[in-house]
């Protein structure tokens, strides 16, 4: 089991997702999951992770996006379908 931190890419607070199987385990599980406290996104968007500066895709492993135990990943609001 591993953890990932994310980072607010607006207000810079930073959330913990620890104990989690980096390979099974996908952005939009993160994202999608109420036990994690994070804030809604504005309305009409919804929360993105990033590597780095790169959106990674919502249904890709995080060890296939080559996220490793204690890396930080940025999430962004973004406007729904665009």
């Amino acid at each position: 089991m591993a953890t990932l931190n994310l980072i607010n890419s607006t207000t810079g607070e930073e959330f913990g997702v620890p104990e989690i199987d980096f390979s099974e385990v996908t952005p939009k599980d993160i994202l999608s999951s109420d036990d994690l406290g994070l804030p809604e996104p504005p309305a009409g968007q919804k929360w993105q992770l990033l590597k780095g500066s790169q959106v990674v895709d919502e249904n890709t492993t995080l060890e296939q996006l080559g996220f490793q135990d204690g890396d930080k990943a940025q999430i962004m609001a973004k406007v729904q379908g665009a």
